[in-house]
């Protein structure tokens, strides 16, 4: 499964976390270092669609551009986080369909 980024940029208001990110990813395991602030959480939250708006810039998941087949794409997906946790930002029913959506379960069955 190959990850592809082009020209991917995000902003908190006047606070830009990502500006421009572009990389392609071969089949294999990765992980994303950096320090605080260096904008690995906004990263993962675009490429698993956290944010509801899609960001300017392209994002594919084996050849499925995310924002025209999130379904497809994020079937390919595997996430694994740091820590089990909940988003203290969503509801309790947005982290169920959250999690519901990184396991391929459909919308209307969640």
């Amino acid at each position: 499964m190959s990850l592809s980024v082009s020209e991917l940029s995000y902003a908190y208001g006047p606070k830009t976390a990502l500006d421009g990110v572009s990389f392609t990813l071969a089949p294999g395991f990765c992980a994303l270092l950096g320090p605080n602030g260096a904008g690995k959480s906004t990263l993962f939250a675009l490429l698993t669609r956290l944010f509801a708006a899609p960001p300017p810039g392209r994002i594919a998941v084996a050849g499925q551009a995310l924002e025209e087949a999130p379904r497809q794409a994020m079937a390919k997906l595997g996430v694994v986080f740091q820590q089990p946790t909940l988003d203290l930002d969503l509801t309790v029913q947005q982290n169920l369909m959250y999690f519901a959506a990184l396991h391929g379960v459909p919308r209307r069955v969640a």
